[in-house]
Order: structure tokens, then sequence, then C-alpha cells
């Protein structure tokens, strides 16, 4: 190998950890929820996953109903790739 091929292989992986370590620290998307809350007046509530450095974060996702699939309709099934800095 010569040394350009070297160095570009290099700045390849510094680009995929520093993507990485952005990711992490935005919350990365790993999956979404829909939870059953008795205090809340009986109330399913759909909820994304975040991966984090410290952990798995739960974020309210936007909807709410009366069973699983209307919570989910209500958000329209969405939660971003990214989450935010809140």
């Amino acid at each position: 190998m010569t040394a350009g091929v070297k160095l570009g292989w290099a700045f390849f992986g510094l680009v995929v950890v520093f993507l990485l370590g952005y990711g992490l620290t935005r919350g990365i998307f790993v999956g979404s929820t829909t939870e059953y809350e008795a205090s809340m007046g009986g109330f399913y509530f759909y909820n994304c996953r975040y991966l984090y450095p410290d952990g798995v974060r739960v974020r309210f996702g936007g909807g709410t109903g009366k069973t699983p699939n209307e919570a989910e309709a209500s958000s329209d099934g969405f939660c971003p790739l990214l989450g935010s800095n809140r």
C-alpha cells in the first residue's frame, strides 16, 4: 500500500469515529414503545428510545390514546433518527 492509500483509510476511520461520537451525543434512535399508564387516566403513550453514551433514554413520541394503535397513529409513528439536545 502506498502512503496515500493509508492516509485515505486513516481519514475515513477518523470521519466514522467523529460521526459516531456526534450521533451518540445527540442520541441515536434504537426503537419505539407504546406503554400503558394507569396513573395517567388509563392512556397509552407512544415513546421513542434513543441510545446515549450513558444508556438508553425514552422520550415522549407525541402520541396518546385509549388503545396502543390509537397512540401510535396519533404520533404518525415517526421518531427522528437523531434525538434533540434538550
